[in-house]
């Protein structure tokens, strides 16, 4: 059992918001701003590495250059990552983030409900903060795309729907 069932929640999300969406309507523009469905999850992918990041400081491994980069300047951050994909196709960027959540979900279950909620365990993100705090910040992120995803969906911009 994850000890944050809305992480877990959350890449189901991605996961039901892309089902059945044809490769060429992944590049269509205007899911947020001009960004297409593709650079949406994309994006998305930068953000769960970043999860799997912070889950291996709880290992000891020191934070990677993208969280303290992430941390310091988030908008650069995103337009690099965006920029990294920018090639990539769409069921390569799905297959990335179907990676990522499974080692983000198998990290997180090594740890205790306890080291979750800890305050002053992520010093490069928030000295307080709490792993809890950081996912709630993503999982609110993610939630936020997936709006949008289905939004654009709803609104007939792809011809899945």
């Amino acid at each position: 059992m994850s000890t944050f069932p809305a992480l877990e929640n959350s890449h189901l999300l991605v996961f039901q918001v892309i089902e059945n969406l044809p490769e060429s309507d992944w590049e269509v523009p205007g899911v947020t701003g001009n960004l297409s469905v593709k650079e949406t999850i994309a994006h998305l992918v930068a953000y769960e590495r970043l999860i799997v990041d912070a889950l291996q400081t709880f290992s000891g491994h020191e934070p990677t250059s993208e969280l303290l980069r992430w941390a310091s300047n988030s908008e650069q951050y995103q337009l690099k990552e965006l920029e990294e994909q920018r090639y990539a196709t769409a069921q390569q960027i799905e297959d990335e983030f179907q990676d990522l959540q499974v080692q983000a979900n198998s990290l997180l279950e090594l740890l205790s409900n306890e080291q979750v909620w800890r305050h002053g365990t992520l010093p490069w993100y928030k000295p307080e903060a709490s792993l809890a705090d950081f996912l709630e910040v993503m999982v609110r992120h993610m939630q936020s795309h997936c709006a949008q995803i289905t939004k654009f969906r709803q609104n007939g911009a792809a011809s899945s729907m």
